[in-house]
């Protein structure tokens, strides 16, 4: 029996078919997508048993698959005037963590601010492990505060300042001043 070209049907339901998972896993294993390219198409057709322009197709319909049905290339739009539309859930993911909280708000109460001048002892409290803590601000809290762009932090000067879309969390970060005593317990 002659199998329908279902390729329509499974990109509209964001599927894999079962030889484009095959093709995917095999490809990502034996390094076709490493720079450099670990493998080639020819010796991982070999490897599937499989003509190497079937295994190009399953490869580019597999891969257009995932991508739709992800939002890994989504990116916040652009406005008009250059700015960005960045989602509630963006800034609340940016405020989840205490230490990104008080970042935040010691940024917004001082521009540019240094980082000598708001040590980690600021943000600690007494249950943190400072060398844990300066490690966590270095390689996390201060890199996703600026990949977000709600700061600028230069890491050979240490300086942290307003990043270009401060102004979208600000408004965030002046509620929970103005309201601190109805905040839940251990915010800032």
């Amino acid at each position: 029996m002659d199998r329908p070209d279902n390729h329509e049907a499974k990109e509209a339901r964001g599927v894999l078919t079962v030889e484009e998972r095959e093709t995917l896993r095999t490809a990502l294993e034996m390094g076709y997508f490493d720079v450099p390219r670990a493998t080639t198409l020819v010796n991982l057709a070999d490897e599937l048993g499989r003509s190497d322009v079937t295994v190009s197709q399953q490869i580019r319909q597999g891969m257009g698959t995932v991508l739709r049905s992800t939002d890994v290339l989504s990116d916040p739009a652009v406005t008009a005037d250059g700015g960005t539309d960045r989602s509630l859930d963006q800034m609340f993911d940016a405020l989840r963590h205490p230490y990104r909280r008080r970042i935040l708000l010691l940024v917004s109460e001082h521009n540019p601010r240094d980082e000598d001048e708001f040590s980690v002892e600021d943000l600690a409290t007494e249950d943190d492990d400072l060398e844990l803590l300066t490690t966590e601000l270095y390689h996390a809290h201060l890199p996703k505060l600026a990949e977000s762009g709600y700061i600028e932090w230069d890491e050979d000067t240490q300086t942290i300042r307003r990043g270009p879309n401060f102004d979208e969390i600000a408004p965030l970060l002046r509620l929970m001043h103005d309201h601190q005593d109805e905040l839940p317990h251990g915010w800032p």
